[in-house]
C-alpha cells in the first residue's frame, strides 16, 4: 500500500512540475507574395469624377486559402487610396485610374498588403462588372492616312468606371506569415 502511495505521489508531482497541459497553439502558414485575392469594389470608381486621394473601400471577394487553411477571409474589408488619376487623350489614349496603398486583414489581425489596382480600358474588360464610355483609338489612323491622322487626333479616348459590386484580382505584394487557428 505505501508503495501504491508513493508511485501516486510522485506521479503527481511530476505532472505538476511539467506544468499544465499547453493550448493548442495557432499554426503559421507563409502567404506568398503573387497569391491572388480578389476585391470587390465597395466605393464606385469612375475617371470623371474619382480625384486623387480618394480613398477606395474594397472587400475580399472570398476566402485566400493557403496550405488548405484559410490566411483571409471573404467579407473582410480592404481599402486603398486613389494616387493618380488620367483623362482620356487624343488618338484615343483611355482614362486610367490608379490606386495605391492597398491593404486588407489577415484572420489574426495582421496587415495584408496587396499590389496596387489600375482601373484602365483594358483591365475594365477583366473586371467583373465595369463598362467604359466609347472611344474609338486607332480607328482613325487606319482610315486614310493623312485625313485618318488628323481624324484620330481629334478622337478622345473613353472614361472608365467601376461600379459598387464589381469584382478585380489583386496579388499579395508582400509575403506574410499569418497564424492561423487548427
Amino acid at each position: 500500500m505505501l508503495r501504491i502511495a508513493t508511485i501516486v505521489t510522485a506521479a503527481v508531482l511530476a505532472a505538476a512540475a511539467v506544468g499544465p497541459a499547453p493550448a493548442l497553439a495557432d499554426a503559421g502558414v507563409l502567404v506568398p507574395a503573387g497569391t491572388a485575392v480578389l476585391l470587390r469594389f465597395e466605393t464606385p470608381v469612375d475617371s470623371a469624377t474619382t480625384a486623387q486621394g480618394t480613398a477606395v473601400q474594397f472587400e475580399v471577394a472570398s476566402d485566400v486559402v493557403v496550405d488548405r487553411a484559410i490566411a483571409v477571409r471573404a467579407a473582410t474589408p480592404a481599402h486603398g487610396i486613389v494616387t493618380a488619376v488620367a483623362h482620356p487623350g487624343l488618338f484615343g489614349k483611355g482614362a486610367r485610374v490608379h490606386i495605391e496603398s492597398v491593404e486588407t486583414a489577415a484572420v489574426d489581425g495582421r496587415p495584408v498588403k496587396l499590389s496596387p489596382v489600375d482601373v484602365t480600358p483594358d483591365t475594365v474588360a477583366q473586371i467583373h462588372g465595369a463598362s467604359r464610355t466609347a472611344g474609338s483609338g486607332v480607328a482613325g489612323i487606319v482610315l486614310i492616312w493623312p485625313i485618318g491622322f488628323l481624324g484620330g487626333s481629334l478622337v478622345h479616348g473613353g472614361q472608365v468606371q467601376v461600379p459598387a459590386g464589381a469584382v478585380v484580382t489583386t496579388t499579395v505584394s508582400e509575403a506574410a506569415q499569418v497564424a492561423v487557428p487548427q
